[in-house]
């Protein structure tokens, strides 16, 4: 009988260990995320944006902000640098109707980089009710 505790004892603080250690190990491994976008994921607005927002659940460095229509890289004013921030407002000058993908990536407070990207829509004809429900958004 003894011997049926202990082992039931030392399964329970077994149990307990394993727990606390994945509870540890998700936060040490919780990366830097993408909270806010505008224009937002799979946004349709009116108008061209004059600039993306990008706004992050902490400090990162944004090291990488690519623009893309179809078929071509559209200009933007981003340059990395080495300022940690939490939000990043990128001009976007001659935007034109179409399809765009915004590609990104930032080094987190962990030292990791995450790249992700997002796409919207810039389409004259929807209507103007839509436009500003879809303009921005979380990702």
């Amino acid at each position: 009988m003894k011997y049926s505790q202990f082992s039931l004892l030392s399964a329970s603080r077994l149990v307990v260990c394993v727990l606390f250690s994945l509870m540890i190990s998700a936060t040490a491994f919780a990366h830097t995320a993408l909270t806010e976008a505008t224009p937002g994921d799979g946004a349709v607005i009116k108008e061209g944006p004059a600039h993306i927002n990008l706004t992050f659940n902490g400090p990162v460095k944004l090291v990488k902000l690519q623009l893309m229509g179809v078929g071509h890289e559209m200009p933007t004013n981003f340059e990395s640098n080495s300022e940690a921030k939490a939000a990043f407002m990128i001009e976007t000058p001659g935007m034109h109707p179409g399809e765009f993908t915004v590609n990104w990536a930032v080094i987190g407070a962990d030292g990791h980089t995450v790249a992700n990207s997002y796409s919207f829509t810039v389409d004259p004809s929807v209507a103007e009710e839509h436009a500003g429900e879809s303009a921005s958004g979380s990702h």
